[in-house]
Parts: structure tokens; C-alpha cells; sequence
């Protein structure tokens, strides 16, 4: 009897032994399927993070046009508080003559004051008149952007602050950078311009009128200056002759 229980305790720790041996192999056929999970979720999530590594610089680069398009919106309504030749950039603009040491006569002189204002180019406003140089103050006309534009001009802007006609009978000098030291007898001054070249149609004005061709040359606009005032041993001798004159005789006119 003993003989026959023997095998069979035999086989019953071989089958257990065989149970163990089949949980290990699952054991470690799972582990791997584990820890081969763990680093495709690893990946994911740098992936992940680059993609708002990513976003976030959108963001950030939004925000600064948003903020200048604030920024314009206020600019544009501070516009009327703020001084106009701080926010529109002018020029002076120098015409002479293409021909050096030009000496216009009167005739000629007169002759362009006379288109100017005919055109509605610019208006004379003022003038200070001596013996040996002359000088005639404009101010803009209706048509005063024909200068510089072919087509019409709709900003409330004046397109150019003042005009200055000069001629002398002593040389003078135009002290532009383009044309530094270049003496002269005649020129036109536009001060605070809006734009730096006269166009083809005013250049020609003068071709037309006197028979000249000009020059020009252009620099940042300047401070205007006040109007001159002739001093009075410069005065004209016609014009001191009529003042002296006119104090004799009402001298005369008390004694009697």
C-alpha cells in the first residue's frame, strides 16, 4: 500500500510545481508588456508639452499687436491735442535759378508774384522793401498743394506754412546742405513744406512766365523766423525823401 501512495504524492507536487512554474512564465510575460507601456506614455507627454511650448509663444506675440493697435487707436485720438508740427515731418524747400549769379529784373520779379497769385498758388501777405534787397511774404492759396500734388489735397493740414521771395542787389548766400555757399541774387523759400519736390507743372510757371529754369533743394523744416523789418539806414531813398518831405511841409504849413 505504501508503494502505490508514493508516485501519486509525486505527481501532485509536480503538478503544482508545473501550476508555479506557468504563473512565473505569465508573470513575466506580463512585466514586459508593462514596462513597455510606460515609456510610450513617457513620450506622449513631452510631445504634449512641446505643442504648448508652442502655443504659448502665439500668445505672447498676440498680445504685443493688440497692444499696438491700442496704442494707434489713442494716437489717433490725441491727434487733435498734440502740436501739428510734431506729428506731420515738413521741409524747406530752396528754388533758385539753374543759371549761377541769376539777377531777375523787377519786371520779372513782379511777373512771378503775379502767377502765384493768379493761380491761388500763394497769396502776399506781407513785404519788407529796403534799398538793396526785398523781400515778399506769402501765405498758402486755394490751389496752394498744385505746388507739390497733381490731384487734389483733402487734409485740413496746410501743405506748406509760408513762401519768401527774395532779390537783392548784393550777393547772398543759400546755405542748404545740398547747396552750401552758393551765392545768389534771387530765390523762393518754402518753409514747412509737406513735401520735399515741386512737381513738372510749377516748375514750368516760371520757364513759361520769365523764361527761367529752376533749381531745387530741400532740408528739415526749420523754425519760421518773423517777417523782417527794414532798418531805417537801409530804408529806400525814395521812401525817406517822401517822409522827410512830408515833415517840411507840415512845418510850413504851421509857420503860416
Amino acid at each position: 500500500m505504501a508503494e502505490k501512495t508514493e508516485p501519486k504524492k509525486t505527481r501532485k507536487r509536480t503538478k503544482k510545481a508545473e501550476a508555479q512554474e506557468e504563473v512565473k512564465v505569465e508573470a513575466v510575460q506580463e512585466a514586459p508588456v508593462e514596462t513597455a507601456e510606460k515609456p510610450v506614455e513617457a513620450e506622449e507627454k513631452p510631445v504634449e508639452a512641446e505643442a504648448k511650448a508652442e502655443e504659448k509663444p502665439v500668445e505672447a506675440e498676440e498680445k504685443p499687436v493688440e497692444a499696438k493697435a491700442e496704442d494707434a487707436v489713442k494716437a489717433e485720438e490725441d491727434l487733435p491735442d498734440v502740436p501739428e508740427n510734431e506729428r506731420i515731418h515738413r521741409y524747406d524747400i530752396m528754388i533758385t535759378s539753374e543759371r549761377p549769379g541769376y539777377r531777375p529784373p523787377k519786371a520779372a520779379v513782379y511777373a512771378i508774384v503775379s502767377q502765384l497769385a493768379l493761380r491761388g498758388l500763394a497769396s502776399p501777405v506781407d513785404e519788407a522793401i529796403a534799398e538793396t534787397w526785398t523781400e515778399i511774404y506769402f501765405e498758402p492759396g486755394p490751389t496752394a498743394h498744385e505746388i507739390f500734388l497733381e490731384k487734389g489735397y483733402s487734409d485740413d493740414a496746410p501743405v506748406y506754412h509760408e513762401i519768401v521771395m527774395r532779390f537783392a542787389d548784393k550777393m547772398y548766400f543759400c546755405d542748404y546742405s545740398e547747396t552750401p555757399q552758393r551765392p545768389l541774387y534771387w530765390s523762393i523759400e518754402i518753409r514747412g513744406a509737406r513735401f520735399t519736390t515741386p512737381i513738372g507743372a510749377f516748375k514750368k510757371l516760371f520757364l513759361d512766365a520769365i523764361n527761367l529754369r529752376i533749381t531745387t533743394a530741400y532740408r528739415d523744416a526749420q523754425p519760421i523766423p518773423p517777417h523782417k523789418v527794414v532798418p531805417e539806414d537801409e530804408k529806400p531813398i525814395e521812401k525817406k525823401k517822401r517822409e522827410r518831405g512830408s515833415g517840411i511841409a507840415g512845418t510850413d504849413v504851421e509857420e503860416m
